[in-house]
């Protein structure tokens, strides 16, 4: 074996590969990203005695101190289970990384540690992500440990994923608790569509993400780091706009009304009306009601608001293995049309009609008692019947040690400056 510096064209055929389980972060257009953020990558992999490509890993490479920072964002990207093969690569990176001015290290695999059932129930068994974090530990990394919170010095140690081998949109759907089965029927039945936002109108997703952000009180990206995504990513960075016409849900609200006062009038019409057709009469009652209320609340808001409304947009990513979800937002003030359902259902489809086999609703904190801080996310996300899974972490080792030391007396005291 080999270790080597890689072509961006010898990195993107090997992450191409769907069975290694590449993150969107492990993709040749990061490399573009990166760079536009002002860091310098370097693609680190190891070649087999046949001159291919067996592991490979996208490394932004972070001015600190006159040395660089080494970050291998859910990288490298490799067969985990072959454990001489990542000995092999992290003997290997020492050796480069001591030869290339690094100050200390991070890795952070995209490796399942632990699958678990919608209900935190353990499904498998852990020992092989454990035999991943003694090796790793034996080579002098620091594990950041199995966090149950979020950390914004680190990606989600958590997520949830809906399996979609061998499923239909029926099958899935089946298996959604009863809110969401009902939340995607409404969304459905008021007709909300799904566009994909271009370059053009990419802030109309920007505006629902400023709202949602506001609102939950997360932390904030800026404009041009979500901006950089969907430019250098083009088509692997997907953006639907769940959005509703009123005009056309207007017109199908006095449709549908139309026929229900037409069956009502009939059966008014018959004089001998036995105790079921009274009750039947009675319904249709006040189902007419409620459209007109409907059709009423409709109209005001489209005087208001316009006849187009914009209810819930995402970004996610495509890639060889799966569909990911990395953020978005909705409009809270339009929430009675189910917006970021029938934004999630049209993925979900999207991703059984291209091919993938994974849907991934992404972030979790791991804390999933009712105290958790993202509790009302993990219930969100629970009702699709996903399976949650928890990665191994994040790994730190110091390469230039002495000046290391002098980097975390540094950090130490400024933390002591801020208190």
């Amino acid at each position: 074996m080999k270790f080597t510096e890689l072509t961006v064209e010898e990195f993107d055929q090997f992450v191409q590969d769907p069975t290694l389980e590449s993150h969107y972060f492990q993709v040749k257009e990061n490399i573009d990203v990166r760079e536009a953020d002002d860091f310098k990558v370097v693609l680190l992999g190891v070649k087999d005695e046949n001159n291919q490509v067996i592991a490979a890993s996208l490394f932004s490479k972070i001015l600190t101190m006159g040395s660089y920072v080494y970050y291998s964002n859910r990288g490298p990207v490799m067969d985990y289970s072959d454990l001489g093969l990542v000995d092999f690569y992290l003997k290997s990176l020492d050796e480069y990384l001591a030869k290339n001015k690094c100050l200390y290290v991070k890795l952070d695999p995209y490796w399942m540690y632990q699958v678990y059932d919608k209900d935190i129930n353990k499904l498998g068994s852990s020992e092989a992500g454990e035999r991943l974090i003694q090796l790793l530990k034996s080579h002098g990394y620091k594990h950041h440990g199995f966090t149950t919170k979020y950390d914004t010095s680190s990606q989600v140690r958590w997520m949830g994923v809906l399996d979609l081998k061998e499923q239909t949109p029926a099958t899935i759907k089946k298996n959604f608790d009863s809110q969401r089965k009902r939340n995607v029927n409404k969304a459905i039945n008021f007709g909300v569509k799904i566009r994909y936002l271009t370059a053009d109108d990419y802030d109309q997703f920007l505006e629902l993400y400023r709202e949602t952000e506001a609102r939950a009180g997360f932390v904030s990206k800026t404009d041009e780091y979500m901006k950089n995504f969907f430019h250098y990513y083009g088509d692997k960075a997907i953006v639907p706009m769940a959005y509703i016409d009123l005009d056309e849900y207007i017109t199908s609200l006095q449709e549908g009304l139309n026929d229900k006062e037409t069956r009502r009038d009939q059966m008014m019409a018959r004089e001998q009306k036995s105790d079921k057709q009274l009750k039947k009469i009675a319904e249709l009652d006040k189902q007419i009601a409620h459209d007109q209320q409907e059709m009423l609340k409709a109209s005001e808001l489209r005087k208001t608001d316009g006849t187009v409304l914009n209810l819930a947009s995402g970004l996610f990513f495509a890639n060889a293995y799966e569909i990911n979800y990395f953020s978005g937002g909705s409009s809270e003030k339009y929430n009675q049309f189910m917006g970021p359902y029938a934004m999630h259902w049209h993925m979900i489809n999207y991703c059984l009609e291209h091919g993938y086999e994974r849907y991934n609703f992404y972030g979790l904190s791991g804390d999933f008692t009712e105290n958790g801080e993202d509790y009302g996310v993990y219930r969100f996300k629970r009702g699709f019947n996903v399976q949650i899974e928890e990665l191994i972490g994040d790994f730190y080792k110091p390469i230039n040690k002495p000046k290391y030391m002098l980097f975390e007396l540094m950090n130490k005291l400024r933390a002591k400056i801020k208190k």
